[in-house]
């Protein structure tokens, strides 16, 4: 039956129009992967950027648990569908790390310019700024994610970013030096876009805002 997978797949491809796509495995990020890997659970890769690199709409890239350490903000341009979201979440049962720590001051963790994106389930902290930056992005979803100890607010919306939904989220103990007086929790401000929803998202000990 292996064998003939391909050629069924085919023919549901154009017979009936689906996309071939979501019949396509998950792509895999662990600690003791390898960018050089095909990117399946038994020969993950090592990097969230290799797997974005890859990873096609409707399709999900899965973080094995662990703390990665990362010295370069992960930027994700890439664009899913209104039918077709590209997932990143934490693998079942685990909880992956994004540790920025060793990053320069004023480069966010993660940067989002994407559309249509799931997020789910990852910490995100140290950043040079931003833990997570949503920058004109749009109809993404965020959940349950936490931001902590970044050098600036934990999760900021700007340059338009509109309808994009944050939920179940924490943020807290972020603060930017030297002032110390601009990181919130959550910052959807300056030059957001519209139709931004918070549900469920609890804010405590910024230094502004949350």
């Amino acid at each position: 039956m292996s064998r003939r997978l391909p050629q069924i797949i085919l023919l549901l491809t154009v017979y009936f129009g689906i996309p071939a796509n979501i019949y396509a495995q998950p792509y895999y990020v662990a600690l003791n992967g390898s960018d050089t890997n095909s990117g399946t659970l038994g020969s993950p890769f090592r990097t969230i950027d290799k797997a974005v690199s890859v990873v096609q709409a409707g399709q999900t890239i899965y973080v094995r648990g662990g703390t990665y350490t990362l010295t370069a903000t992960i930027a994700i341009a890439k664009n899913g569908t209104a039918n077709s979201l590209i997932s990143l979440f934490a693998y079942e049962g685990e909880r992956p790390v994004l540790n920025f720590l060793a990053q320069a001051f004023g480069s966010s963790g993660v940067k989002l310019t994407g559309s249509y994106w799931h997020v789910r389930g990852i910490d995100i902290t140290g950043a040079g700024d931003n833990g997570m930056k949503i920058e004109g992005g749009s109809n993404n979803i965020i959940e349950l994610c936490n931001f902590y100890r970044n050098r600036d607010s934990g999760l900021q919306l700007d340059n338009g970013a509109s309808n994009n939904t944050v939920r179940n989220c924490d943020s807290y103990f972020n603060a930017d030096p030297t002032d110390y007086g601009d990181a919130d929790g959550f910052a959807p401000k300056l030059t957001v876009g519209s139709g931004n929803y918070f549900y469920g998202c609890r804010a405590w000990k910024n230094c502004d805002d949350g």
